[in-house]
């Protein structure tokens, strides 16, 4: 016998299924790409590859997404490579995860769609030891917040599988302050 939160729970499901039936309103992907540390500079020698992302997005409206992304850098410590108060520091590397909420905006042009997107994350620094003698110099293991801008581009493949090229930037709230310019590309299934 159906009681009245079974009822009322069967009904909210019913309302949550019927909005994600409609033609292509979700999208799982993953990307791998390049990172670049423009901390201090950009150049194009500063890609090196080293992340990877996985993402769910939402269509909340025609030309528009909501999407959640997870994604993984792999890069130099900020005073890698430096020479610091007369001290050269030697190179270790640090991960940093983060968990990214976007809008992108879309327009579509025959079998390509483009969009501009921006957000709000968390990331978290997992620093590698330094070598003896130059700990001081080593990131710390942190958590901060940042904010995200960049475009992409998807390029019909099927009709449910699209080839994704993403430029995006991030600016991250820790101390020391980093700035990172990441180049990907991956595939989209479109449901």
């Amino acid at each position: 016998m159906l009681t009245w939160k079974k009822l009322l729970l069967c009904s909210l499901a019913g309302v949550a299924l019927a909005a994600c039936a409609r033609s292509q309103s979700f999208g799982l992907g993953a990307t791998y790409g390049s990172v670049n540390d423009i901390t201090h500079t950009f150049n194009f020698d500063g890609f090196k590859p080293s992340e990877y992302t996985v993402f769910f997005d939402y269509r909340i409206e025609p030309t528009a997404l909501l999407r959640l992304t997870y994604g993984s850098m792999w890069t130099e410590q900020s005073q890698s490579g430096t020479t610091v108060d007369g001290v050269f520091v030697p190179s270790a590397k640090e991960r940093i995860n983060y968990f990214t909420g976007d809008v992108s905006y879309q327009y579509a042009e025959g079998f390509y769609v483009g969009g501009i997107f921006g957000g709000l994350g968390g990331y978290s620094f997992k620093p590698e030891a330094m070598p003896a003698g130059f700990e001081q110099y080593e990131d710390p293991d942190q958590r901060v917040f940042g904010f995200n801008l960049g475009v992409d581009g998807e390029f019909r493949v099927t009709k449910n599988l699209r080839v994704l090229l993403r430029l995006t930037y991030h600016n991250l709230s820790s101390h020391p302050h980093r700035q990172f310019f990441n180049a990907d590309a991956g595939l989209v299934a479109r449901f």
